[in-house]
């Protein structure tokens, strides 16, 4: 196989390998618990993922380290999967999904850093690699809400841990890049990046987009439920949204003239279309539009992210870039997250799309205003 299949196919085993986080709390609701005790749950998994992140940047320095993290990381997440498999106790549960998340945290990192990488090193585009994340997504929620309706959640554990093992197998045939091969000149300038104005700008546009973007994929299922969808619908509704997320990466690629700060600014909008027709309990059937026109703004978002802040910041601090706003991202998730799950309880589930549709609306209002083209960007950090 050669080595460009290797990383798409690695994205795809990735999605699988972790397809079970949307499950967790529908398994939790299915066994009698409410929604701020499934929505704690859920909130372990960005806040121990803003975590562990710091420590995971420090080990991810090179092919050797980096090598040894992914591995560690799979190991933890298979051994959190088969504890699932085999208690139904909600402190045991708590136990498994902080260690799984702790080990996610490393995961999709790693492969996104290592695929940039190579993508640079190779001339290839990112986009090209990353839309296999998004296929693997699409056949992970499929797969998934499936297995779930036919065999339940322990069955989803059992597949994830065994694309986990076989994820492994594929890191391991990969070849090392150039960039581990060279001595290291430069470290990372973490002040220099903290005093960068645009970086800081972006960094707030990242949290509002990114925690909304998050936290709506966090509730659609139990939103579906709620509704009484079955759970394929939602590996349905989930395939058509990144379908088209898959579809905008490819016509972008294409585009010569492009403006980050544009795509930037129209995400939100383009993700708030989701939020709106929830809040508004629209038709069962006019959420497949919808859900098109959302996937469009993941699309759009995902791809100008890592454009854009490779136009703004040093190349040196771009890896403590995505890091760091990784870090705040998952904080602000987690604590959004739980606040949801309580919010459920006292005022139904719909007014939580109201809530993100409120601060999408916000973060156009802020990229329009204090988001610098990236045309008129010195690097300052």
């Amino acid at each position: 196989m050669n080595e460009q299949r290797k990383y798409r196919l690695n994205y795809i085993l990735y999605q699988i390998g972790v397809m079970f986080f949307p499950y967790i709390a529908l398994f939790l609701k299915a066994e009698g618990y409410n929604g701020l005790q499934y929505g704690a749950v859920m909130a372990f998994t960005p806040l121990v993922t803003a975590a562990a992140l710091p420590f995971f940047g420090m080990i991810d320095n090179g092919s050797g380290g980096r090598k040894i993290l992914v591995y560690t990381v799979s190991a933890l997440i298979i051994a959190a999967e088969f504890l699932m498999v085999g208690v139904n106790r909600l402190s045991l549960i708590i136990a498994a999904v902080f260690a799984a998340s702790a080990a996610k945290a490393a995961y999709n990192t790693s492969i996104d850093s290592v695929t940039t990488v190579y993508a640079v090193e190779t001339g290839k585009e990112f986009s090209s690699f990353r839309s296999f994340s998004s296929l693997g997504y699409i056949l992970a929620n499929i797969i998934g809400a499936f297995m779930f309706d036919a065999a339940g959640f322990h069955a989803i554990l059992i597949v994830s841990a065994a694309a986990n093992v076989a994820f492994c197998i594929g890191w391991s045939a990969l070849k090392p890049l150039a960039l581990d091969a060279e001595p290291k000149k430069k470290e990372h300038n973490y002040r220099l990046l903290l005093t960068n104005k645009p970086y800081l700008m972006f960094l707030v546009y990242q949290t509002l987009c990114f925690t909304m973007l998050t936290f709506v994929n966090n509730y659609d299922i139990i939103y579906q439920n709620m509704r009484g969808m079955p759970s394929y619908l939602f590996g349905v509704m989930t395939a058509v949204r990144v379908g088209f997320e898959i579809l905008t990466f490819f016509i972008l690629s294409r585009m010569k003239k492009t403006s980050y700060k544009a795509m930037l600014a129209a995400a939100p909008l383009f993700l708030l279309a989701q939020s709106a027709a929830y809040y508004a309990m629209t038709p069962a059937f006019s959420i497949y539009f919808l859900m098109a026109v959302s996937g469009a703004g993941s699309g759009l978002v995902i791809y100008a992210n890592n454009k854009y802040l490779n136009k703004i910041v040093r190349p040196r601090n771009v890896t403590v870039g995505l890091y760091i706003a990784a870090v705040v991202q998952n904080l602000s998730v987690g604590i959004a997250t739980l606040a949801g799950g309580a919010a459920i309880d006292r005022f139904g589930i719909k007014y939580l799309f109201l809530g993100s549709a409120a601060v999408l609306a916000a973060a156009f209002v802020f990229t329009c205003a204090f988001v610098k083209n990236e045309k008129f960007v010195k690097f300052a950090g």
